[in-house]
C-alpha cells in the first residue's frame, strides 16, 4: 500500500512519512516518522488500513476543503462534554475536513465563551494536524502555513 519515503497523514498526529518498512518474525511493519514532535510510530503493515493512515491531499483539495469549512455555519452543543466527544471523534478519523471542522467549531465556541483547558488542548491538536498537512503539501514553514490557514478559514 505505502512505500518508503511516501508522505502520509496519521490520525491524531498529522503529516509524516514512511521512514522504513521493517520485516520481523511477526510480520512487516511500517515505520512512520512524524516530524512535528519527532514521533516515530510502528504499525503492522496488514492493519494499516484500519488505522486511518492516508496519503496527503493535493494542494487544490487542501485549500478547497479549508475554505469550504471556513464558510460553513457550525452548530455547537452547549454541553462541553458532548462537544468534546464529538470533536475528538472527528480528529480520530484522520480526515482533513474533520480536523478543520474541529478548528472552526472551537474558534466559534471561543468567540462565545472561553474554552476549557481540555478544549484548548483539542484545538491545539487539531491545528497541529491541519498545519502539518499544509506544511507537507505546500513545502513551506509553519509561519506561512499559519497565514494560509487563517486566510482560508476567513474566506
Amino acid at each position: 500500500m505505502f512505500q518508503t519515503g511516501q508522505k502520509i497523514v496519521y490520525p491524531m498526529h498529522g503529516a509524516g512519512y514512511i521512514e522504513d518498512i521493517e520485516g520481523t518474525e511477526d510480520g512487516e511493519y511500517y515505520i512512520i516518522r512524524i516530524p512535528t514532535g519527532n514521533v516515530r510510530i510502528r504499525i503492522p503493515k496488514d492493519r494499516a488500513a484500519d488505522t486511518g493512515i492516508r496519503f496527503l491531499e493535493e494542494k487544490v483539495a487542501v485549500e478547497e476543503t479549508i475554505v469550504r469549512v471556513g464558510k460553513s455555519k457550525p452548530t455547537l452543543s452547549d454541553n462541553w462534554n458532548l462537544r468534546y466527544k464529538e470533536n475528538f471523534s472527528r480528529l480520530k478519523t484522520g480526515k482533513l475536513e474533520q480536523a478543520t471542522e474541529v478548528i472552526k467549531l472551537l474558534y466559534e465556541q471561543e468567540r462565545k465563551k472561553k474554552l476549557s483547558s481540555v478544549e484548548c488542548r483539542l484545538l491545539g491538536m487539531a491545528r497541529q494536524i491541519v498545519l502539518s498537512e499544509i506544511i507537507s503539501v505546500y513545502e513551506i514553514n509553519s509561519e506561512k502555513a499559519e497565514e494560509l490557514l487563517a486566510n482560508w478559514l476567513e474566506n
